[in-house]
């Protein structure tokens, strides 16, 4: 099970020793696509706000009606907008007779949060068993925006929401619990990740200007995963990083096949690198590794640093500060490991913290860990001291926040919200 590939980016940024290649032409300040610009989790960002207050209003800068919605899917942000996808909220009626929503991608302005345009995506013909049909987390380039639908559709809109193109993939799929890895770009190019069972697994290239596919690699041997690739330069040259079913993997980008594999039981949170080095976790009480890429062909009993056969952890993605990652182990609780050896360093109950909080690593040494409910702020480091953090008293789903400018974005079924000084 080996496979896949990805497409260009412009700009490289040197993150512990790997070089990330950032899609496009990203600016600082710019949040292009799940968990940021090199898709790690980390900014170049600070001096980010630390105090917020859902029932007062204090350090919220804005906030816009989402009801009559749904969505998992993250907000990116480019320059002075703001973008994310919805799915209309369904009756019982409706899931019952199969109905698939309607389908949204909308941009607000970053400033006031005025709604600028909301764009309706023709639904495609794939009913979701869950209902979840805005999860995968949209891209841009600074000139359209691509989003990936639960019902197999993929477009792309341009800034002023004119639908530019729209493909459908038809199913039936295979999934669990539904379409969830977020599309990424890479040079002239959008990636689609879809591990599935039933070997119907695919990971898919289009050309971003015409959504016509440029090439395919079909993942028949591996199973349901719902994480995001990632791509960095690797001995000068880029692999694009997936954590796949049972394997993590390094990729060629120019032709989809594999230049090293990992063989470990099951991923389940997106791959992040640090200090030349790339870690993964499935949580659940399954194994977490790190593993050198700078390798060929099978790096288990060559390349891997160290491996934990039971991590805890469960539906957010980890980030690395410095010299720990750092990570939402359960409800209630934040973890942290030593990246040289994996020990952990503290495990520290933060009442009513997330477990779908993945969390964001500043430049000046802050961990965020921010959803629509009970947030905090701490200090990067081996001991868990708690600068700041707030409570928008709001529902708290999958999605993770985006920054830009000082500012904090985050969503829920219900509200938008923007977080900054005032």
């Amino acid at each position: 099970m080996h496979l896949h590939k990805a497409a260009a980016a412009s700009a490289t940024i040197v993150l512990g020793g790997v070089l990330i290649l950032a899609p496009a032409v990203s600016r600082a300040g710019d949040w292009p696509g799940w968990r940021g610009p090199l898709g790690t989790g980390c900014t170049v960002e600070k001096d980010l706000p630390l105090a917020w207050n859902g029932k007062t209003g204090q350090g919220i800068l804005w906030k816009v009606s989402l009801q009559g919605t749904t969505g998992h899917s993250s907000p990116i942000v480019w320059g002075d907008r703001v973008f994310i996808t919805t799915a209309a909220k369904q009756t019982g009626q409706q899931e019952q007779r199969k109905e698939i929503p309607e389908h949204h991608i909308a941009c607000y302005q970053a400033g006031d949060g005025k709604l600028l345009w909301n764009t309706r995506i023709p639904q495609g013909g794939f009913q979701e068993g869950y209902a979840i049909y805005a999860v995968p987390t949209p891209a841009t380039d600074g000139k359209a925006v691509y989003a990936w639908f639960g019902s197999g559709v993929i477009c792309a809109v341009d800034f002023q929401g004119k639908l530019l193109w729209r493909h459908e993939r038809p199913g039936p799929f295979n999934l669990n619990p539904g379409l969830c890895a977020s599309p990424i770009l890479y040079q002239d190019t959008l990636i689609l990740p879809c591990d599935q069972g039933g070997g119907r697994g695919f990971l898919q290239c289009l050309d971003k200007q015409t959504g016509q596919i440029r090439w395919e690699q079909k993942r028949t041997k591996a199973g349901c995963c719902n994480t995001t690739p990632l791509v960095a330069k690797v001995k000068g040259k880029p692999q694009m990083i997936l954590a796949a079913s049972e394997e993590l993997q390094g990729l060629d980008p120019a032709s989809g096949e594999p230049i090293w594999w990992c063989k470990t039981p099951g991923f389940g949170q997106s791959p992040i690198t640090a200090q030349g080095l790339v870690y993964t976790s499935k949580g659940g009480n399954e194994p977490a590794m790190l593993v050198d890429p700078a390798g060929e062909g099978d790096l288990a009993k060559t390349h891997v640093k160290w491996k934990l056969p039971k991590m805890p952890g469960d539906y957010s993605s980890a980030v690395i500060a410095g010299q720990y990652v750092y990570f939402a182990q359960k409800e209630g609780v934040v973890g942290c490991l030593k990246v040289s050896s994996g020990e952990t360093v503290f495990a520290e109950r933060l009442d009513g913290v997330s477990k779908l909080a993945s969390p964001i690593a500043t430049a000046d040494g802050r961990v965020y860990f921010v959803s629509t409910g009970k947030s905090y702020v701490l200090k990067a480091g081996p001991k868990p001291e708690v600068l700041g953090g707030g409570d928008l008293q709001g529902w708290g789903n999958g999605s993770s926040p985006a920054v830009s400018s000082g500012r904090i974005f985050v969503r829920d079924f219900e509200f938008l919200w923007c977080l900054g000084k005032k």
